[in-house]
């Protein structure tokens, strides 16, 4: 019994460092990082809690200037809002005005590309 006891606490003393090392990867910052985009790659951006009571040209722009954002700054590229901060889509007539509609967009569009680009350096 007493040398099973020994086995088991030099077990234990032989796999903590193994642990010790594994925990700070796991939860380092790029990893994190890592797993914050990938759940954003399956964002359900029609039921997102952030666009209640928003128009959809606000919900469509921030998801355009999000993934347009986070695309810049995965690829090495300085903050610029692109093409579709000008080519606003996903309008129809039953949204109203034109103007407003594209309006809205853009405000969305800033701010999602703000969110997906993450901190000027």
């Amino acid at each position: 019994m007493k040398i099973r006891r020994i086995l088991t606490v030099i077990l234990c003393m032989a796999l903590l460092p193994v642990v010790a090392t594994a925990l700070p990867v796991s939860a380092s910052p790029a990893a994190v990082a890592q797993d914050r985009d990938h759940d954003w790659d399956h964002h359900d951006w029609d039921h997102d809690r952030r666009f209640e009571g928003r128009a959809p040209a606000y919900r469509n722009g921030f998801r355009d200037g999000f993934n347009d954002g986070r695309h810049d700054r995965e690829t090495g590229r300085r903050w610029n809002y692109g093409p579709n901060y000008k080519h606003t889509s996903g309008y129809r007539n039953e949204f109203g005005s034109k103007d407003d509609y594209r309006n809205e967009f853009r405000h969305g569009y800033e701010e999602g590309y703000g969110e997906g680009y993450g901190p000027r350096r």
